[in-house]
């Protein structure tokens, strides 16, 4: 059903702004379509074909708000309260991990992406380590903490956390004010 939706908006979308495009390009372009020009007019019919063409693709934003509005309640973790719907957006969650990745394990470089698994959701963590951490410690703190605490603090069901390790590079060294600059 919501494939439907989605094709029926997209088709309303691009017939009704379609449409509107052309009559506001007939109606600027004054005698450009000379088969057009009984129907139009002089000024006048121009500018109400202007103007119609104007509401037809405003008409066509309607459509794409609602294509927009799909998109966002179909990304939604959705769970059902004791007394209504509770809704939580990938974004709210993404920035709950990042908030558990920087202040409690203390990784700074990482990537995060949610999967929809049923009625609950998939982690991935791409990540960059600094060499002195070990792999295999932070992995699995990564794993438990977040099975753990999104599930507890959202109510969405974590059914897998899977960690890669994209590097392991040392702190980028600073500068300091002693070292003499490099002479040409």
């Amino acid at each position: 059903m919501r494939s439907v939706r989605f094709l029926g908006n997209l088709i309303s979308l691009l017939v009704t702004a379609g449409l509107g495009a052309f009559m506001i390009v007939v109606g600027a372009s004054g005698g450009a379509f000379p088969g057009l020009s009984p129907l139009i007019g002089g000024t006048g019919g121009e500018a109400v074909t202007i103007l119609i063409g104007a509401l037809l693709v405003l008409a066509g934003t309607r459509f794409l708000i609602a294509i927009a509005d799909e998109r966002l309640s179909s990304s939604l973790f959705v769970r059902e309260g004791e007394w209504g719907r509770i809704e939580v957006s990938p974004f709210a969650i993404r920035e709950f991990i990042s908030g558990i990745l920087r202040d409690e394990i203390g990784v700074e470089r990482f990537r995060i992406r949610l999967h929809h698994r049923g009625d609950g959701v998939g982690i991935a963590v791409r990540m960059a380590l600094s060499p002195d951490r070990s792999v295999t410690e932070v992995s699995e703190s990564i794993q438990r903490e977040l099975m753990r605490h999104v599930a507890e603090r959202t109510g969405v069901k974590v059914h897998e956390v899977s960690v890669l390790v994209r590097s392991i590079r040392g702190r980028e060294r600073k500068e300091s004010a002693d070292e003499p600059e490099p002479q040409p």
